[in-house]
């Protein structure tokens, strides 16, 4: 038996309660760690609850074929940053379970994506989401503009997700907007721009761009409305204040 379970949007304490029986009943439980950076003082903690061993795994362990092995002899457990499907990887990971014949449970949880209505745009009117890749203007990216242009023109708002790394290797905001401006200036308004920082934490940010009084820490997302409503618009002019 596989269960990919969520843990929310930052904190590993938002794990959804009915998680905690199944962690226990597992034989091995894994803690993805390489698609967000939550944070994770609470790792102890939940070690204690549910008397197991949680080990800490990156990208080579998630992408292998290691839990698909290990879910056909034990109970195990991957526990996911945010949603546990919103990252393709644990979409291909459950296919194959399927197809060999392993069972698997999801349970889940909080994402970047439930967390949207926070801006006062309807999650009904979001298009494609897309995002900025690290180095985007050394080698020449730009297939994030072809979205935004393809919402834009279906009225739709766009997700944009700003690559991250490390706490320290990551898109800033700033950076975004001017690659953004540059590429794509007949279609990008720096007032309507929205920020997302470290949101589900005590710190996050939801602002307009133009209102930032301070550089921002990652994870971070920008928001590229499309056709605003007077209720969208409404929304905004509080909860953006």
């Amino acid at each position: 038996m596989i269960y990919v379970i969520g843990t929310g949007l930052y904190y590993l304490s938002d794990l959804p309660l009915r998680a905690l029986d199944c962690l226990k009943d597992c034989d091995e439980i894994f803690l993805d760690r390489y698609t967000n950076l939550n944070d994770i003082s609470y790792l102890k903690e939940l070690e204690e609850k549910v008397k197991k061993k949680i080990t800490i795994k990156g990208r080579e362990f998630f992408e292998s074929e290691e839990p698909i092995k290990l879910g056909k002899e034990k109970n195990i457990a991957l526990l996911i940053p945010g949603d546990p499907l919103a990252a393709t990887t644990h979409v291909s990971l459950l296919s194959e379970a399927k197809k060999q014949g392993i069972k698997f449970k999801v349970i889940h949880a909080s994402s970047i994506f439930s967390a949207l209505g926070e801006t006062g745009l309807s999650l009904y009117k979001f298009g494609a989401v897309t995002s900025i890749p690290l180095n985007s203007r050394r080698f020449h990216i730009t297939s994030f503009i072809d979205v935004i242009r393809r919402n834009k023109l279906n009225g739709l708002h766009t997700l944009v997700l700003l690559e991250t790394q490390s706490r320290d290797t990551f898109v800033n905001e700033k950076e975004a907007v001017k690659i953004l401006e540059d590429l794509g200036g007949d279609i990008i308004e720096e007032n309507k721009i929205i920020v997302l920082s470290k949101v589900g934490s005590e710190d996050q940010t939801v602002s307009l761009f133009t209102n930032l009084k301070k550089n921002l820490e990652p994870p971070i997302s920008l928001i590229i409305p499309g056709e605003i409503s007077k209720v969208e618009e409404e929304n905004m002019s509080i909860l953006l204040q």
